[in-house]
């Protein structure tokens, strides 16, 4: 028997070869995931285990290490007096304290360098002319006066300076100094940069005028000898961290490795979905192949074969193909792992040495990609068992099968899910909500691929209407009709990627449209300053909203200042909002006073939304304890409560606060302009005061909305590229499915060339039959999408995504695609139906 089931196989190597590939992708994406993450992961640990080569210890605050990493009035810092004390300590050779956060500098563009990699400035601990002790100086020298810097690669590169030149630098707490750049370093292994970031190195005594609000601290100390930890924990008090190098280095590192684990779970679950899609294809093969070898079968129960037998037949030829296809699959997911690790490394994390690891999860590639073929082989097997040896003495007849039960099981489920979702929608689940609305939408899912045979009966004649204006296209149109199963399993692999990818684009039109009501709504300005949110938080100077202000055709300004470095009311960590002129800020954002008044707001006062004061249980007059970022804690009395609103929402303080605030300057503007007035006049005065503000820029509303949605796009333009891979395999399901019939049907080709049939119009029959199961399967998706987007959409919007929009685009993109994928399919099945022998064909089987 098995030796029967190894010759068929090699008698239909082309059917194979076409049913391993779409394992092969699916099994290659699912490797390549977890080969990049471990790849990821020991590339960077090693980058940073270098980095505390020649460290034995490290000294750090007892607070929260992310807070002693900061660049802000709230960090942690440890006394000069502290770094004495390490020296001191037996054991130890050296230690060194060092000066780290986020600086700004202005590019030769006039613009930040790096908006959304950050620039990071340090103090420079000067080894000699070769470096620091772990960066390597490339040109020139280290910085020996407080106005001068020395520069990474990543930085010469980014802001377009070198040697020689000025360069402009400040923090959020300390003013603006030119610097001249004296020299420029890399890091170990020849790389620019760690993760994309730039980098400046300063004196200590300016890296702690930008850092530490000129205090003589440090953040961390590095040290070297052979002192213990806990000699130097002694001396230096419970009011600090002591580590290993190699437990801070561990440390650092899992910041980084949960960067990789993600990277590493998006394509994993793209690979999912491929594998996913792949089912789809096995099933229908098999399925097909059963229905052809019918009397074969039917011969081999004849001679003797048991049930049993005939089963394991079929999955023994699918283990086969899951084996080799699998094997295949993880050495190709090996390589396009590496090469995904190249590209990360040299895209976005400054050229980082890549690692190569094969971990021993990527196995379980294996095991995926057999099992899901195997399994989806089951079903074909056990109908292949039922072929009664009576059917080898005649031909294979196999008439569609009634779809009432698959159509009763379809509904079913889909009802069990649009409850569930109907329930979550209502937060009628409890804490069950979010899970089970999730659940909800992922069985509806399902139920719609089980009526999807049903529904293939009046879509394709629908869809075959247009294209029967010929004897050719009406007989494409009957044959994509005729076996309502295997034209809905062969376009439902297509169903999954329209419908996922269009649900994606459908939330980002919501978003989008939500973004321009509220705009157009809630928002009475003309013209908005903010920057680009990234790696800063962009701000400008108070003097400059106050040159806006000033503008002879400007009517009225509202302002924003934010605070998000650790505030807290009523002892709970919260973000601080407030504006120079409270009443006419919510006048331009079209907030609504619910109680109180905003306007002359006192020094103690405190406005808040009702939700938020309801929350807190807080009322007009109550008194909450606030403390600012900086230490300084306040009483204030609610003296005003606003109706809820996104624009407004929020806890704002008085002007007389937001000298505590860690940047204490606006981060918004938005501008009235007078009646009358040319408002691109207008901008172009702004534009011209914001000359000296490399962190904002002027916009007008419509403007602003594209600026706020442009990573929505980047984000679905990733999607719709990831997705292409289920898109291959359906493309490759739809043509295995042809081919396969091509070959069920050769006598039925046959006789119609012999009638007068034409090699052209045999090819334009399968053409059709092609495009119509694609447009089956994209307008089914779409449709789905549609539906999930709609979900998604009524389950946040009380969140704020109010509006439901289409994207219309994408949607008449989709279509087009369908049709020239539904063309591309057609070609190899097409040319084998053009070129049968005639009268081979009518003799056939």
């Amino acid at each position: 028997m098995l030796r029967a089931t190894l010759k068929g196989m090699a008698s239909r190597k082309a059917r194979l070869v076409l049913t391993s590939l779409a394992v092969v992708l699916g099994t290659m994406f699912v490797a390549a995931a977890m080969v990049l993450t471990a790849t990821m992961e020991k590339s960077v640990s090693g980058v940073i285990s270098d980095a505390f080569t020649g460290v034995d210890a490290v000294v750090t605050s007892a607070e929260d290490p992310a807070a002693a990493q900061g660049n802000t009035p709230s960090a942690t810092l440890i006394p000069a007096a502290v770094l004495d004390t390490v020296r001191g300590v037996d054991g130890v050779d050296s230690a060194d304290g060092d000066v780290s956060g986020q600086v700004n500098a202005i590019g030769d563009n006039g613009k930040l360098v790096g908006a959304f990699a950050p620039t990071i400035g340090f103090n420079w601990n000067d080894a000699g002319a070769e470096g620091d002790g772990y960066n390597e100086i490339r040109d020139g020298r280290g910085p020996q006066a407080d106005d001068e810097v020395i520069v990474s690669a990543q930085f010469v590169s980014d802001a377009g300076l070198s040697v020689g030149d000025t360069v402009t630098a400040y923090s959020y707490s300390a003013d603006r100094a030119d610097y001249e750049i004296v020299g420029v370093f890399g890091l170990p292994g020849g790389r620019d940069s760690l993760a994309g970031e730039t980098q400046m190195g300063f004196t200590t005594t300016e890296a702690q005028r930008l850092l530490t609000q000129g205090e003589n601290a440090y953040m961390t100390i590095y040290v070297d000898g052979d002192a213990s930890t806990g000699d130097i924990a002694d001396a230096v008090g419970a009011d600090y961290r002591v580590q290993t190098g190699e437990e801070a280095s561990d440390e650092a590192a899992e910041g980084f490795a949960a960067v990789a684990d993600i990277m590493g779970y998006i394509f994993l679950g793209f690979g999912l979905v491929a594998v996913f899609v792949s089912v789809f294809l096995i099933i229908n093969t098999f399925t097909i192949i059963v229905a052809q070898r019918q009397r074969e079968l039917a011969l081999l129960r004849a001679i003797g074969a048991a049930r049993n037998q005939v089963v394991g037949s079929v999955l023994a030829e699918a283990a086969v193909i899951g084996v080799i296809a699998s094997i295949a699959g993880l050495g190709l997911g090996v390589l396009l792992g590496w090469g995904l690790s190249q590209l990360v490394s040299s895209s976005a994390m400054g050229g980082l040495p890549v690692a190569l690891q094969v971990p021993a999860t990527s196995l379980w590639s294996l095991a995926v990609g057999i099992g899901v073929t195997v399994l989806s082989a089951i079903i074909p097997a056990v109908k292949a068992s039922g072929v009664p040896p009576v059917a080898a003495m005649r031909e294979a007849v196999n008439p569609p099968k009634p779809l009432r039960g698959i159509t009763i099981a379809g509904l079913a489920v889909t009802l069990v899910g649009g409850v569930l979702v109907v329930l979550g929608l209502t937060d009628n689940l409890g804490d069950l909500g979010l899970p089970g609305f999730l659940t909800g939408v992922g069985i509806a899912f399902v139920g719609i691929t089980l009526l999807t045979p049903i529904l293939s009966r009046p879509l394709v004649a629908l869809l075959g209407a247009v294209m029967s204006w010929s004897f050719s296209g009406r007989l494409g149109k009957l044959n994509a009709g005729r076996n309502p199963r295997r034209t809905a399993i062969t376009a439902s692999a297509l169903m999954i990627a329209v419908a996922l990818v269009t649900g994606i684009a459908t939330i980002v039109s919501s978003f989008k449209e939500t973004t321009a009501e509220m705009t157009e709504q809630n928002l009475d300005s003309d013209l908005i300053v903010m920057g680009q949110q990234g790696a800063n938080i962009p701000t400008f100077a108070p003097e400059t909203l106050a040159e806006i202000k000033a503008l002879p055709d400007v009517s009225a300004v509202g302002d924003v200042y934010g605070e998000f470095f650790g505030a807290q009311v009523d002892g709970d960590q919260a973000a601080l909002l407030a504006s120079e002129d409270l009443a006419t800020s919510l006048e331009i954002f079209s907030g609504t006073v619910a109680e109180g008044s905003v306007a002359d707001l006192p020094d103690d006062g405190l406005v808040v939304n009702e939700s938020a004061a309801e929350d807190r249980g807080l009322s007009l007059g109550d008194t909450v304890p606030v403390t600012f970022a900086d230490g300084t804690a306040v009483q204030l009395k609610v003296t005003a409560l606003l109706e809820d609103d996104l624009l407004t929402d929020g806890w704002w303080v008085a002007p007389a606060q937001i000298e505590h605030f860690t940047v204490p300057k606006p981060m918004q503007a938005y501008i009235q302009v007078a009646d009358g007035a040319d408002v691109g006049a207008v901008q172009d005065e702004v534009d011209d005061i914001l000359a000296d503000e490399p962190e904002v820029s002027v916009t007008n509303n419509a403007d602003f909305v594209e600026q706020q949605t442009s990573q929505l796009d980047v984000l679905l333009n990733s999607v719709q590229i990831l997705l292409a891979l289920a898109i291959i395999i359906a493309i490759i399901g739809v043509v295995n499915t042809l081919v396969l019939s091509v070959l069920e049907r050769t006598r039925e080709l046959g006789l119609l060339r012999a009638i007068g049939m034409t090699r052209g119009q045999a090819r334009r029959m399968i053409t059709v039959e092609s495009v119509i199961i694609c447009l089956f399967g994209a307008v089914l998706g779409i449709a789905v999408g549609i539906g999930l987007g709609w979900t998604v959409q009524q389950a946040l919007e009380e969140e704020g995504l109010t509006s439901f929009a289409l994207p219309w685009g994408l949607i008449v993109g989709y279509l087009v695609a369908a049709v020239a994928v539904g063309l591309l399919a057609a070609i190899a099945p097409a040319a084998r139906a053009a070129k049968l022998n005639v009268l081979n064909a009518i003799a056939y089987e």
